[in-house]
């Protein structure tokens, strides 16, 4: 996978994209904003480390208190917050564990992803291995094919 066919589906369906990233401190607006031409389509993301930051933008207080921040209910919120936020059409959001210890009761690599295309919004929950920046990089990875798949298929 190119990380420009992102950006190449995007343009072709007339999408725009945003973010709300946790774990990820801003890696995949970082991975998606060199590629050269992606200021056709994003409009914006934002790190939300903390509970508080994540409320900010948005995310129901009850989402995090009842399931945690490390959830597929806050993870679905950050994504449908980002795309509201910045109007975008669709939208992805990483919430989870990287390491090095485990958090909320819930082990290292305990990940999960909002992707949202258009009206549809799917969530996704990783088990992934590695050290802390391999659990990064391999979410923003995850993120840009599950996007490009679903532009691709037409959010199927």
């Amino acid at each position: 996978m190119e990380r420009k066919d992102l950006l190449d589906a995007l343009k072709s369906e007339h999408l725009t994209l945003s973010c709300m990233e946790s774990l990820t401190g801003g890696m995949f607006a970082s991975a998606f904003t060199s590629i050269p031409g992606a200021s056709a389509v994003f409009l914006g993301g934002a790190v939300t480390y903390t509970d508080e930051a994540k409320e900010r933008f948005g995310v129901k207080k009850s989402v995090i208190s009842r399931f945690g921040a490390i959830s597929k209910e806050c993870a679905k919120e950050m994504a449908l917050k980002a795309s509201l936020f910045f109007q975008s059409d669709c939208s992805v959001s990483f919430t989870g564990n990287a390491g090095p210890d485990a958090q909320e009761g819930k082990d290292v690599g305990l990940v999960y992803v909002g992707v949202k295309v258009r009206d549809v919004l799917y969530t996704y929950q990783l088990n992934l291995e590695g050290d802390r920046e391999e659990i990064r990089k391999q979410c923003v990875d995850f993120a840009f094919q599950t996007l490009i798949d679903k532009i691709q298929k037409k959010y199927i």
